[in-house]
């Protein structure tokens, strides 16, 4: 499976709402309880309910944990990690919760999920934990864990490390990240070295600011030791004395996730939707970058957005802005108090059709100021079997992002093109390898616009 996505399906993982049930992140509530039986997390809250519905537990006077007697009973009939509880008898005669830490996220993570609440200074389980308990209600169960979990819970919790918003904001990202490469195994550090995402906090190598873990530790505890209690990886081997696990994707990963990456169905085209031929050229480029493009009418601005960063090959990492016919339309800027940009989202290629505007400018990073001049050439009935949007033509590869505007770019392919030229390996490092101007693929462009637009990854053979 391909693990490179078009730039616009990126920031939509990075701004995944973990909570959202009907954003990217998927689950099937419908699994049944024996599906779920591989999930501790799952096993071991279903105990926890079941104990609580049946006789609510005394908290402790001292620190409003469950008391010892009750996480004694807890620690016996639970299910760990081989060798887990084990280890922690090993170093305490009389256990109190926060010596079981798996035990002390659970309660905590069940109390964030509404499953289970502190009054009376006794643990009881809610209504809506008692009604979750209900077998046939399985995968609601699950699918509240996980999300709570991804969402809601103060990770802080796990390795006593600092406070981790940003880590967890980019969750789903990160959850995606983790199934495209523990499909064929990977350690901590090569997962930990993939999920960047924050100058501060993700990146590789660097101590985690404000704590004890770095990167590898806090992606192991935080994120993976998690995910193999709730049954979605699998660690090889599972005793960690035995060298560093591979983590792999389990069955029950691909059971019970999807990942909706495609257009939102609001703006996926109809039927009878039109497509319209365009022509996109970079301006100032010799010989010029160009893409010709077929697209549903449907798209707005927004959505066409994506389409011309992927088409061409931009990674969206700055702003955009389209200028047609004499006015300007992208993301309104709250820093600008004069920003005279009209909202893109409410525009369409078939508003646009209609008032006859047949060529607009397209501009993207306003910094290296990248013009592409947009021709709306023809407007006509989709081919029968045909997936839309596609590329039919096209020419040049395009510019590094933040190699200097057009100038820049042509010092660029220059020094790039000549061995002996004073900045070559000093360009060729910057750029990660050779840089070949005219590389390009229309069936590979069209194969990014097709997961851009579905969400479907390519098997690795069809690019």
């Amino acid at each position: 499976m391909s693990q490179s996505i078009p730039p616009a399906v990126e920031q939509r993982l990075f701004a995944a709402n973990p909570l959202d049930s009907e954003g990217i992140l998927r689950t099937d509530i419908s699994l049944p309880l024996e599906a779920l039986a591989g999930s501790r997390t799952f096993v071991n809250a279903r105990l926890l309910l079941a104990a609580l519905a049946e006789q609510p537990a005394k908290a402790t006077s001292e620190l409003k944990n469950l008391n010892r007697a009750f996480v004694k009973r807890m620690a016996e009939e639970m299910t760990w990690p081989p060798g887990y509880i084990e280890h922690v008898w090993r170093y305490n005669r009389v256990l109190d919760e926060s010596d079981v830490p798996r035990l002390f996220i659970l309660r905590h993570l069940m109390e964030i999920a509404g499953l289970v609440n502190r009054r009376k200074s006794a643990f009881h389980a809610t209504r809506l934990g008692k009604r979750l308990l209900a077998p046939e209600r399985a995968g609601e169960l699950f699918d509240l864990l996980l999300r709570s979990y991804l969402g809601r819970l103060n990770w802080a919790f796990i390795s006593l490390g600092p406070e981790d918003g940003e880590m967890q904001r980019y969750s789903v990202h990160a959850l995606w990240t983790i199934r495209q490469l523990a499909e064929n195994g990977a350690t901590a550090d090569r997962i930990a070295s993939r999920l960047v995402v924050s100058d501060t906090i993700w990146r590789e190598g660097q101590p985690w600011p404000g704590g004890p873990d770095n990167l590898r530790t806090a992606v192991r505890r935080r994120l993976l030791e998690p995910l193999w209690d709730f049954g979605l990886l699998a660690r090889e081997p599972e005793n960690e004395a035995d060298g560093p696990p591979q983590w792999r994707v389990a069955p029950l990963f691909d059971a019970a996730i999807r990942f909706e990456l495609g257009v939102p169905s609001a703006a996926a085209a109809s039927l009878d939707d039109r497509v319209v031929t365009l022509t996109v050229t970079l301006r100032y480029t010799e010989p010029p970058v160009w893409r010709r493009l077929e697209v549903p009418s449907s798209l707005t601005l927004d959505r066409l957005h994506e389409v011309l960063v992927t088409a061409m090959g931009w990674f969206d990492y700055h702003l955009h802005a389209f200028e047609i016919d004499g006015r300007r339309y992208g993301v309104l800027c709250d820093d600008f108090e004069l920003d005279y940009t009209l909202p893109e989202d409410g525009i369409g290629l078939t508003d646009l059709v209609g008032v006859g505007v047949d060529r607009f400018i397209y501009e993207y990073d306003f910094g290296d100021g990248w013009e592409h001049d947009v021709v709306l050439e023809a407007s006509g009935e989709p081919a029968p079997g045909v997936d839309y949007p596609r590329c039919t033509d096209g020419g040049g590869a395009c510019p590094p992002e933040d190699c200097g505007g057009v100038s820049g770019f042509a010092e660029f392919v220059e020094a790039m093109a000549d061995p002996r030229h004073l900045e070559h390996e000093a360009l060729k490092v910057w750029h990660g390898g050779e840089f070949d101007p005219a590389a390009f693929s229309a069936a590979k462009t069209s194969s990014l616009l097709r997961v851009l637009w579905t969400g479907e990854l390519p098997d690795e053979r069809e690019t």
